[in-house]
């Protein structure tokens, strides 16, 4: 299955790149994510809940980041599995300042196997699309939120 779009936030590139780069807050931002530690420098081992439809599970892999341009972009890997199946895949990110807003253009394929592929591609899909768009408001939301504790009051 393939993935792309683009995702604009309120927030300058070197403050979401920084964020991006960060596994606590990547943790924090991720739908599900229970755990995101790093093993060494940019690989982290991962936990996350997550389901379509009736097929849930408790998901452990690996993620690593590579290919990093700084404040323009990288690839993500990974793969994780659970007793309702596994998914695995490669995506990048692509970051462009636009004033004070940064656009992120995503692209990539995953695949996914067991149970979880038995609920059908169009459902699969549909979820992957709304975990990536999930994360990326939480970003945002999380960038708002730091920018307005550090205004003075």
């Amino acid at each position: 299955m393939k993935l792309q779009g683009s995702y604009t936030i309120a927030a300058p590139l070197d403050a979401v790149w920084r964020n991006l780069m960060d596994p606590a807050i990547l943790q924090r931002v991720m739908p599900g994510c229970q755990k995101l530690e790093e093993k060494v420098p940019n690989q982290y081992r991962a936990i996350l809940k997550a389901g379509v439809g009736p097929v849930k599970g408790t998901f452990h892999g690996d993620v690593t980041i590579s290919d990093i341009v700084p404040e323009k972009s990288y690839t993500l890997t990974s793969r994780a599995s659970s007793t309702a199946g596994f998914v695995e895949g490669v995506g990048r990110l692509e970051l462009e300042s636009a004033g004070a807003e940064t656009i992120v253009r995503f692209s990539g394929e995953a695949k996914v196997g067991g149970m979880l592929a038995s609920v059908g591609a169009r459902l699969v899909e549909a979820a992957a699309q709304k975990n990536v768009r999930d994360t990326f408001a939480n970003l945002a939301r999380e960038l708002n939120s730091a920018a307005a504790s550090a205004r003075p009051a």
